[in-house]
């Protein structure tokens, strides 16, 4: 919320907030093994959970949380797009397990150095079948797109 009452500040009344982050349900796979993995691991559930630096709202939360603070919503959708990963270089950069040493390094952090090498070997195993197309190799994530338009009332 601190967030959207920054941005209802610096804008002029009238003033349009364009925008687009992650929606509830983004990358719910990839979340769901990194919580999976850490617990496999010996991570209490808790912890595991409280790890997560994500927050991804609904569009209902974002709608009431604009209103809120004194935006005007003219447009709120959520979209489901998967998204092909980068390939892989072999060394933990790129696909999967890059993206997971990276996005999820909040999670990573939650486990001994020596131990997250496998963590993240552990969650690319997981989704193999989820995440991978078999056809070509390739790796994709279910990316949710929240969008919107909403104008700083007068």
């Amino acid at each position: 919320m601190d967030v959207l009452r920054d941005v209802h500040a610096a804008l002029k009344p009238g003033g349009s907030f364009v925008f687009e982050q992650g929606g509830a349900g983004n990358v719910a796979e990839v979340h769901t093994a990194l919580i999976g993995a850490l617990v496999a691991h010996g991570v209490p559930l808790a912890e595991a959970q409280e790890a997560s630096p994500w927050f991804f709202p609904s569009e209902a939360w974002m709608r009431t949380a604009l209103n809120d603070v004194g935006f005007e919503v003219e447009k709120l959708e959520i979209e489901y797009r998967p998204t092909r990963l980068a390939e892989s270089d072999g060394q933990g950069s790129g696909g999967l397990e890059g993206w997971v040493r990276l996005m999820g390094a909040a999670f990573l952090e939650r486990v001994s150095p020596e131990k997250r090498d496998v963590v993240v070997k552990w969650v690319v195993g997981v989704l193999e079948s989820v995440e991978k197309r078999h056809e070509d190799g390739s790796w994709w994530i279910g990316y949710v797109r929240l969008r919107g338009v909403a104008r700083k009332r007068e």
